[in-house]
């Protein structure tokens, strides 16, 4: 076989070997058995927690084969302290929060759309193609590694909950600091040797204190983001694939190279959902239950009563929207020799503000139909969920990014061209 045929295996076992090195047979701690400071079935969020000594230090003493704790148990013991460590640093609240928040789709979403629009074309649809596929690569990883955030591992071990911050699913590697790290190193890349590369380092380290700060990553996981992201963002920049597919103005070659791409992709995800099994129900019960005893008993009223807080890994479903948009992002080049002819310069000369106006109009009409589609569900309640196959609302899905990409990187600039016309 082919050295070419056997790249793809190569990777995956990568991936599964390093989930053995974070989560081996023999570490009881998080895989093996539940914890004995588990909340106990049917206390209430305002009942008072149990007071055993630490988990970590009950299993070490229990245990003979953990009486002297192995390396990776050191490991977690000692990013306990470094976590303690960090959530003494002032002034960090606000920024962890923002950090936080931010990649909701409804915020990130217009944030780099508006690169598109009032910077350049090829560079907000070559960023945005990248930190999809970025995206797409952390969930594998996730889903290869399977490691407990740090205060699923342990209820007891010392962490200040800041107003809280909640993730529902896997922590390594980082997903906000791969983002970021990425964001700004493929950023740097393509602004050329003007940029130096080692401020999007300087960033993304910043962007992994922020979530030690809210206890929802272990350093090492905002470490691997960091590295991922960074290395991942500096490679797509410099090589800038969305920039080649735009010189050459080939739409065969779009289609080909963003149906190969995004089809890569999906076979790393369902090759690492079938090479690794999922978490088991009791290991994932368990780690529930440590991260709702870590809160404050009015958090953890409300996110009992929440069943969108439910700790969950990220499905495949939900990466339908990450894979048609950088489908869609790198087949739409195929377009602009007939639609676009100017899209290497776009926004054109003076038309940023006003194509800025369109596209976040648009972005905001499809908000609204959103919205309103959602008070329709909720109006017709279980009538409507019961007839909506789950095959019909991935097509949806797919088929509102699909739009939303069109809108963003075609049809958007068309209309301003119009308009232009019109106007003056």
């Amino acid at each position: 076989m082919s050295s070419t045929h056997r790249r793809p295996w190569g990777i995956l076992f990568v991936i599964v070997q390093a989930r053995a090195l974070v989560a081996p047979a023999r570490f009881p701690l998080a895989y093996a058995r539940p914890s004995p400071r588990r909340l106990p079935f049917g206390m209430t969020a305002t009942d008072p927690l149990p007071t055993e000594q630490s988990y970590l230090n009950e299993e070490a003493a229990a245990d003979d084969d953990l009486s002297q704790p192995g390396p990776l148990v050191a490991l977690h013991l000692f990013e306990y302290r470094l976590l303690r460590a960090i959530q003494q640093a002032p002034g960090m609240l606000h920024l962890s929060l923002g950090v936080h928040y931010s990649l909701l789709p409804k915020v990130i979403t217009p944030l780099l759309a508006l690169i598109v629009w009032l910077i350049s074309l090829p560079a907000g649809a070559s960023l945005i193609t990248f930190v999809c596929a970025s995206d797409l690569l952390n969930t594998a990883v996730k889903w290869a590694v399977q490691r407990p955030r740090p205060r699923w591992y342990s209820q007891d071990a010392g962490l200040v909950d800041r107003c809280g911050a909640w993730e529902v699913d896997l922590s390594f590697p980082s997903a906000h600091t791969q983002f970021f790290a990425g964001l700004f190193a493929c950023s740097c890349a393509l602004a050329g040797p003007t940029v130096p590369t080692w401020i999007a380092i300087v960033l993304g380290f910043v962007i992994g204190l922020t979530r030690n700060y809210l206890s929802v990553h272990w350093p090492t996981d905002t470490l691997a983001g960091l590295a991922i992201g960074a290395s991942t963002g500096l490679v797509w920049g410099s090589w800038d694939p969305y920039s080649r597919l735009l010189d050459a103005a080939s739409p065969a070659l779009s289609l080909y190279a963003a149906t190969a791409f995004t089809g890569a992709l999906l076979v790393l995800l369902l090759a690492v959902r079938k090479a690794v099994p999922p978490v088991p129900t009791l290991v994932a019960s368990t780690w529930y239950d440590n991260a709702i005893a870590s809160l404050s008993p009015e958090e953890r009223e409300a996110t009992l009563a929440n069943p969108r807080r439910m700790l969950r890994p990220r499905s495949l479903r939900s990466k339908i929207p990450m894979l048609v948009t950088v489908w869609a992002t790198l087949a739409i080049t195929a377009a602009y020799p007939r639609f676009l002819p100017s899209a290497a310069a776009e926004p054109l000369a003076g038309s940023g503000p006003l194509q800025a106006l369109v596209g976040m109009a648009g972005l905001a009409a499809v908000a609204v139909i959103k919205a309103v589609v959602e008070q329709l569900r909720i109006a017709q309640g279980e009538k409507l969920v019961v007839q909506e196959a789950p095959r019909v609302r991935n097509f949806l899905k797919g088929l509102t990014y699909a739009s939303i990409c069109s809108w963003t990187f075609l049809l958007s600039q068309r209309l301003t061209h119009a308009l232009r016309a019109l106007l003056f």
